[in-house]
């Protein structure tokens, strides 16, 4: 997945020529960069946040296709593909000399000039996402019952990054529908999930 990312940077590149080479002498380039690898960033981490409620959730079973280990799979690739995506999103801005925010307010909660709230909120769910990453990939050593609530915590990562990139994002009136969507499928997903679950259980109860 990582390599077609790259190869679709390079094609795009290529066809766009001459009419880019402005761009690489714009100020504003580390800016640019750094939100579209930010809202890359948002669309892989929405993708793996479905897949990871997909596939847990009491509806899959009425589909053969795809299978868990197909949709597992993915949801591992994507994971990796939100950290090389969040890692150029996060150099791009703490590059720019422009943006406000520097590596302190990479790193920092509410170190950032340009809308420290809004910012922090990244940073935090960069944390948060780093916490839920790693766990899962200790998975076998920590053991089920220590990674998995840890695991749940994706929504809430989710939830604040969506929230970083509508405070933050100056574009965030044009990405608005983006931001709706996204939001309405992976909470409703999660409703759904809580709620086929809850009335599971609570059936389980009365046939007992």
């Amino acid at each position: 997945m990582l390599a077609g990312l790259l190869v679709a940077a390079l094609l795009v590149g290529r066809f766009a020529g001459t009419p880019t080479q402005t761009l690489l002498h714009n100020k504003m380039l580390p800016w640019i960069l750094g939100r579209s690898l930010g809202v890359a960033t948002y669309l892989s981490l929405t993708a793996m946040v479905f897949l990871g409620l997909w596939l847990r959730h009491p509806w899959r079973a009425r589909f053969r296709r795809p299978g868990p280990e197909s949709i597992l799979w993915a949801h591992v690739s994507l994971a990796a593909c939100t950290v090389a995506l969040l890692a150029g999103h996060l150099t791009a801005l703490a590059l720019d000399r422009y943006a406000g925010v520097g590596w302190t307010g990479v790193f920092v909660p509410w170190g950032a000039q340009y809308r420290p709230t809004a910012v922090a909120l990244g940073t935090l769910a960069f944390y948060l996402l780093l916490l839920v990453i790693g766990t899962a990939a200790l998975a076998g050593s920590i053991g089920r019952a220590v990674w998995f609530p840890i695991h749940t915590a994706s929504v809430v990562v989710f939830c604040m990054t969506l929230a970083h990139g509508v405070l933050s994002g100056s574009d965030g009136t044009s990405l608005r529908w983006v931001y709706v969507a996204s939001g309405l499928v992976v909470l409703t997903l999660q409703f759904t999930r809580w709620l086929a679950g809850t009335l599971g259980h609570g059936s389980a109860v009365i046939d007992e």
